[in-house]
């Protein structure tokens, strides 16, 4: 009985995950056209990254560089550290608010040198937040100075980059100050609406 000839043995193709490949051609998509998605909570490892593609895109080139807002806010001391990095930038930095920009997320949507808004977008800004304050009274006394400094800050910054009135900043002080694109374009905290 004569063999079958046998099909030489071929070594089996390692299978790409397809999520990771699809991540990858996104983020070499946004690094191409210089797009930072800021869609979650500020804290110090969504600063990190927003921080060092800020700090990439504008070494690279001195081309604008688009900031996508869709965030409830977060972490003073970090987003004041993204805040920082963007005035540093020589390129120009679009801030564009898709969805909504809340509270630390609305100071940096105001620090961009072209502010804008899509027309279903809302931005609200509000008084200073502060957790875990229950310790030693000294501890706390010290906690209130340093988050009293921390909110007459953040009311310079809203005079500084926007013509809100004093009593839409007092309001923010004590409550929330939402608004809608339109009284946003009137208020200077963007510069223009996107349109469909």
């Amino acid at each position: 009985m004569q063999k079958k000839p046998t099909k030489p043995k071929t070594k089996k193709k390692k299978r790409r995950n397809y999520r990771d490949f699809m991540e990858l051609k996104i983020d070499q998509k946004l690094l191409k056209y210089r797009q930072i998605i800021l869609f979650s909570d500020i804290n110090q490892q969504i600063a990190k990254e927003v921080v060092e593609k800020l700090f990439v895109f504008d070494q690279m080139s001195d081309k604008p560089i688009t900031l996508w807002i869709n965030s409830g806010g977060g972490s003073v001391d970090d987003g004041y550290a993204i805040i920082d990095v963007m005035r540093q930038a020589r390129s120009p930095i679009i801030t564009l608010i898709a969805g909504s920009a809340c509270s630390m997320a609305a100071m940096i949507s105001i620090a961009g040198d072209l502010r804008t808004m899509t027309q279903n977008s809302t931005w609200m800004a509000h008084d200073i937040a502060s957790f875990g304050m229950g310790d030693y009274i000294t501890k706390v006394a010290d906690r209130t100075e340093y988050l009293t400094r921390e909110q007459t800050k953040g009311e310079e910054h809203l005079r500084e980059y926007t013509k809100l009135s004093e009593k839409n900043i007092e309001k923010a002080r004590h409550g929330e100050l939402w608004l809608y694109p339109d009284v946003c374009l009137k208020k200077g905290i963007i510069d223009e609406i996107i349109q469909k």
